[in-house]
Parts: C-alpha cells; structure tokens; sequence
C-alpha cells in the first residue's frame, strides 16, 4: 500500500461478462496514472473468514502494465467504468 502514495487516481473500473449491459457496474478496479498500477476489490470468502461479513471485500494492489492497458482501453468490452457506489 506505500506504494500508492503519490499516485493520482485516473479510472474506476468494473469487471462483466455481458458485453451487451449497458448499467449497473460496481467498482472493482481503481487505476493509477504510472499507467501499471491498479488495486482489485474481491469479495471476501464467506468461509475462511470468521467475521462473517457478506460486504467485505479483500483489497490486493497489482502491477501489471499490459493488463492496466487491456482495463482501460477496453477492447474486448470486459472492463467498462463503474457506474455505482461501492456496497458496503
């Protein structure tokens, strides 16, 4: 997480299937402007976890500029923007 310091936020990704959705996208991807950093937002498994809290969700920072560039140019239609507050 130090890693993040310093960076600028330059997109809210989502993650679907269905490439004919056109709403209801929940964040799942922050993108950082060194154009290879991105945070991932999972939901957190109901059974390894003891707090048994359904909204949870396991953060995990990433460094990947090929799939950063994929997420944000989005050609296969994968990674739209997030159009929803995250659910908590």
């Amino acid at each position: 997480m130090l890693s993040l310091i310093g960076k600028k936020v330059v997109a809210i990704k989502s993650w679907s299937s269905d490439k004919h959705k056109k709403k209801g996208f929940h964040p799942v991807f922050i993108m950082f402007d060194d154009e290879e950093t991105y945070i991932e937002f999972e939901d957190q498994d109901y059974y390894s976890f003891h707090d048994y809290d359904t909204s949870a969700k396991v953060i995990t920072v990433y460094r990947n500029k090929k799939l950063w560039e994929e997420m944000m140019n989005n050609r296969l239609g994968y990674y739209p923007d997030a159009d929803e507050n995250f659910v908590f």
